[in-house]
């Protein structure tokens, strides 16, 4: 029922077929070029957002390149405390 609708027809005419040929042709070639344009841009717009990040960056890495090392046996981190949840009473792990 659904596949009646989808029926192809092919011409007998040799120079319709070459036509329909041409068309499709052209159609896929002009398909990939505006794939390449795209991706093309795509891959320039990455480049320059790689970059502004790069040159915004200095200040960030020099602050964290500045530190003085943690002593041994410290993990640096950081966190953020949450209020208002229900507090459990764990035991202590060595137990």
């Amino acid at each position: 029922m659904f596949h009646a609708g989808l029926r192809l027809v092919k011409s007998r005419h040799p120079l319709a077929r070459l036509a329909t040929a041409l068309i499709a042709i052209v159609l896929v070639a002009a398909l990939v070029a505006i794939g390449v344009f795209v991706f093309a841009v795509l891959v320039v717009g990455g480049a320059l957002f790689a970059l502004v990040r790069v040159l915004r960056a200095p200040s960030q890495s020099a602050a964290t390149t500045a530190r003085a090392p943690a002593p041994a046996g410290i993990i640096e981190g950081e966190f953020t405390v949450v209020d208002g949840g229900p507090t459990h009473k764990r035991a202590p792990s060595g137990v």
